[in-house]
C-alpha cells in the first residue's frame, strides 16, 4: 500500500491546527519570577488581602493577587500590613494567571 504526500496532508495540517489551538488555550502558568521591593499598599480587610503593591529598586510597580495557600514569611496574609509600616523589603514569588495578572505564591521577608 503506497501513500502519498496529498492524502496525508490533510491529516497533518489537521493535527498541527489543533495541537497549535490547545496550547493557546493552555492554562498552564505563562510565565513565573521573583520581585523584592517595598510593599506600598494592601487592599483588604483585617483577616484577607484582595491584593497588594510592590515598588523594586528600579521605581516598578507590581500589584498582585494573593494565591491560593499563599503566606507572608510563613504566617498570616495579614503580615503585610507590617511591612507597609515598616518598609521591610519582601520577596514575592508569582506566576502569571490566564488573564495576566500577577498570583503570589509566597511571600518572603527579604531582609
Amino acid at each position: 500500500m503506497e501513500v502519498h504526500l496529498r492524502q496525508i496532508a490533510p491529516v497533518v495540517l489537521a493535527l498541527s491546527a489543533t495541537l497549535t489551538l490547545l496550547a493557546g488555550c493552555s492554562t498552564a502558568e505563562e510565565s513565573s519570577g521573583e520581585v523584592i521591593g517595598i510593599v506600598t499598599e494592601v487592599t483588604g480587610d483585617l483577616t484577607s488581602i484582595g491584593s497588594f503593591v510592590v515598588i523594586d529598586g528600579s521605581g516598578d510597580s507590581f500589584k498582585f493577587v494573593p494565591g491560593e495557600g499563599m503566606t507572608v514569611a510563613g504566617g498570616p496574609v495579614s503580615h503585610l500590613r507590617d511591612h507597609v509600616v515598616s518598609g521591610e523589603q519582601v520577596k514575592v514569588l508569582f506566576h502569571s494567571g490566564a488573564k495576566g495578572e500577577l498570583i503570589a505564591d509566597d511571600v518572603q521577608d527579604a531582609g
